[in-house]
């Protein structure tokens, strides 16, 4: 393949199967895709731009506009794995709208012989036609039931597809929706943590004989960092099948718990913290954020806070974005740098954990 050939055929790459692409950056684009120099890119360019070839590329081989190839494209070979595929999807005699649907799936069917495939296409269709049976089934067991006795498979498989065939798998739960609580019979307050560590703290400072404390369990080997909170997002979705798993002293039902009437949030003073508070709030009204961010937003202004990096776990943090009005003067403070909330003492949890912020800030809290 000649340097002409090379370049004509990374601009098809690029196209991705559209008439077009953009040229914002091109001949860097296309010496990349090509394994060419940038320079050798651009004269190329040029030169198929003055034989015709190409638009919105200058005859200098600039791009200028949108770009195009005015010759046919070469004819795209199809997939082995889609042929097997729709093979197998027509051997079930499957409607050819709905093998269209599951079509994109082909690409994990890696190292599936025929009979495999048959067998999977079959089981979409069992799972599909005893979805509602099976709604609140966790994921792993629906999938290992229908799905060649693999655990794993309908989460491997294509969301989109698998909609567009008829199977929803936000019906399936991912996980054992656990929570771990502690508390007295009538707790006078709720506090959801957000992870496991500061929910032990909470028990050591004696919180548990007069509020209720609540946290996901961890899966201490596994789970990491931001997974607690989304955990416990989760887990409040899924409500009325949480699983209780009682820590220390005797707390009512979890339905009682999260419709208590002074419920509170306690997680990280950062920007996944308050996203997680906002999301709970969506499913939980009454719940507050609280007054144990006090002393985090002290040590802040004091200058004890890190940096959204790779090395605090929080470089993939994005922007704080309509968080609850009573959790906005953690927002301004957080922009730009955080603090964990196993920076807060154990004496400062016994004092403040069964409290709101808004108590704190209308001086219902002696320093």
């Amino acid at each position: 393949m000649n340097i002409e050939e090379k370049v004509i055929s990374a601009l098809w790459t690029l196209m991705g199967g559209r008439d077009f692409l953009q040229g914002k950056g091109l001949v860097g684009r296309v010496a990349k895709m090509a394994g060419i120099d940038p320079l050798e890119a651009k004269m190329t360019l040029g030169k198929l731009a003055r034989k015709g070839i190409t638009e919105g590329v200058s005859e200098h081989g600039e791009a200028f506009g949108r770009v195009s190839l005015t010759i046919e494209a070469p004819k795209r070979e199809e997939p082995v794995s889609l042929i097997r595929w729709r093979e197998a999807l027509s051997a079930i005699k499957m409607d050819e709208s709905e093998a269209a649907m599951l079509a994109p799936c082909h690409d994990r069917l890696e190292g599936f012989s025929d009979a495999d495939m048959r067998d999977l296409a079959s089981g979409l269709i069992g799972l599909k036609s005893a979805q509602e049976t099976e709604k609140n089934t966790p994921r792993f067991v629906v999938s290992a039931k229908y799905l060649l006795g693999s655990s794993k498979m309908l989460g491997s498989l294509p969301t989109s597809s698998l909609k567009a065939f008829g199977i929803d798998i936000s019906a399936f739960p991912d996980a054992i929706p656990q929570v771990v609580v502690a508390g007295s019979e009538n707790p006078e307050a709720v506090l959801l943590i957000e992870n496991p560590h500061s929910f032990e703290e909470a028990i050591a400072a004696g919180c548990s004989h007069k509020i209720a404390l609540v946290v996901t369990y961890g899966y201490g080997l596994s789970r990491s960092g931001e997974s607690y909170g989304n955990s416990l997002t989760e887990a409040v979705a899924q409500a009325d099948r949480l699983v209780p798993l009682i820590r220390k002293g005797n707390p009512p039902s979890l339905k009682t718990l999260l419709g208590h009437p002074k419920i509170l949030f306690w997680g990280d003073l950062d920007r996944e913290g308050l996203r997680i508070y906002a999301s709970l709030r969506k499913r939980l009204p009454a719940l507050r954020v609280s007054a144990l961010y006090l002393p985090m937003q002290e040590a802040m202004e004091r200058g004890i806070s890190h940096p959204y990096t790779k090395a605090t776990a929080k470089e993939k943090q994005g922007t704080t974005e309509r968080v609850p009005e009573d959790a906005m003067p953690l927002a301004s403070i957080c922009s730009d740098r955080g603090i964990d909330q196993e920076a807060v003492s154990r004496e400062e949890i016994a004092r403040l954990a069964s409290m709101s912020l808004d108590e704190v800030g209308q001086g219902k809290c002696q320093r």
